[in-house]
This record gives structure tokens, C-alpha cells and sequence, in this order.
């Protein structure tokens, strides 16, 4: 049986699912990166350590560059460090016009089946949705979405797990009213995501 590291921001995020797991009789352990880049940096050593000879699913939610239209579940092609400031044109990168990236396996457990996005990942929640013409040219926004904390500790998973399968709901439109619209579907988001993370494994 396959051993499961259950990562995620906070653990509202995965009730539904680890209850679903319990009652599986799953073999797993679940760890929180707490809630933001900053706090995921500073648990990704010990996150690294729980991973170790373990299947990993990093869960969380996002908010698309591209319309909203409901609740709905990607994974993870590509994780890219890319701040508000940098995308929008008011700052640039060290060294400049780099992108910082992470691309990711095919999914092997729990993302299998999903829309493959590009996360990106930013210090703080996005009020504003736009790119710079430069980074047009080698990202699409509507294949993008943006999430805090998974930048921060992919590179000590990758590098500790069996495997990594990202598992993102996608709860609001990145922009003034993203707040808001997390508040209103964030729990359907974590239903949806168990359900599926449950008929996956």
C-alpha cells in the first residue's frame, strides 16, 4: 500500500478529504505549510523530512487569470516565483528578466486527470490580473493561476518525495474581488477536491 503525505496550507483545506481517507483506511499523514510564501519557506525543511519515501499531495486553492466561472480542479505543470510587482511591470526580478520555475512529472496519483496549469506563485494575494508584454510572450494568463504557498516548498518535496501530485480548486477570479469570491467557495472546493482525491486512490 502506498504511503501519503497530505500537504497543505491550513487544515480546513483537507477535513472533508482526510475524513473520506480515514474511513478508507488510507495509509497517510497529513502537514500543514501554513498559510502563505513566507510561512511555506520556513516549513519546507520539516515538510522535506515528512516526505521522505512518500507519495506527496500538495492541496490547496487558486485564483484563475482566466474567467471564473465556478469551482473546478487543475494540478501543476509549472510553478513559477513571479510577484504582483514583477507582473504588472513595477519591479523586476534578480537577475532581471528571469523567470524562476519549477516544472513538474506528470501526475502519478491524485492530479491525474486535471487540467495542467501554470501556478504562480506571489508573496502576497493579487488585486490586479495583468502581465507585462514580455511576460506575454512566454505566458498565457488564462492557463495560469495563482497560488501562495507552492514555490515555496516544492523544490525540498521533489526533492525528498516518492512522488508530488499538485491539487489546486480553483475558488475565485485573481483581481479587487478575490477575497470575496474565496470566502464564498472555498468549501466547495475542499468537498470537490476530496472526492475526487478519494476516487483517484
Amino acid at each position: 500500500m502506498k504511503k501519503f503525505l497530505i500537504v497543505s496550507a491550513a487544515a480546513f483545506e483537507i477535513t472533508p478529504l482526510t475524513e473520506r481517507l480515514h474511513r478508507r483506511g488510507h495509509d497517510f499523514t497529513a502537514a500543514e505549510c501554513g498559510i502563505g510564501a513566507l510561512a511555506a519557506a520556513g516549513k519546507a525543511a520539516e515538510l522535506a523530512v515528512a516526505a521522505k519515501d512518500r507519495h506527496v499531495i500538495f492541496i490547496g486553492t487558486a485564483g484563475t487569470f482566466g474567467p471564473f466561472t465556478g469551482t473546478r480542479l487543475c494540478t501543476a505543470s509549472r510553478i513559477v516565483w513571479l510577484p504582483t510587482c514583477e507582473r504588472l511591470g513595477l519591479g523586476y526580478g534578480i537577475p532581471r528578466g528571469t523567470l524562476h520555475e519549477v516544472g513538474l512529472s506528470p501526475p502519478q496519483n491524485a492530479a491525474v486527470g486535471l487540467a495542467a496549469m501554470t501556478v504562480i506563485c506571489s508573496p502576497s494575494i493579487s488585486l490586479q490580473a495583468g502581465f507585462t508584454d514580455d511576460l506575454l510572450a512566454v505566458l498565457d494568463p488564462v492557463a495560469c493561476v495563482e497560488n501562495l504557498e507552492l514555490f515555496s516548498c516544492i523544490k525540498p518535496l521533489l526533492a525528498s518525495a516518492r512522488s508530488v501530485d499538485v491539487v489546486l480548486g480553483i475558488t475565485n477570479a485573481v483581481g479587487a474581488g478575490a477575497h470575496d469570491q474565496w470566502k464564498k467557495w472555498h468549501r466547495e472546493a475542499a468537498e470537490i477536491t476530496a472526492a475526487h482525491v478519494e476516487e483517484k486512490l
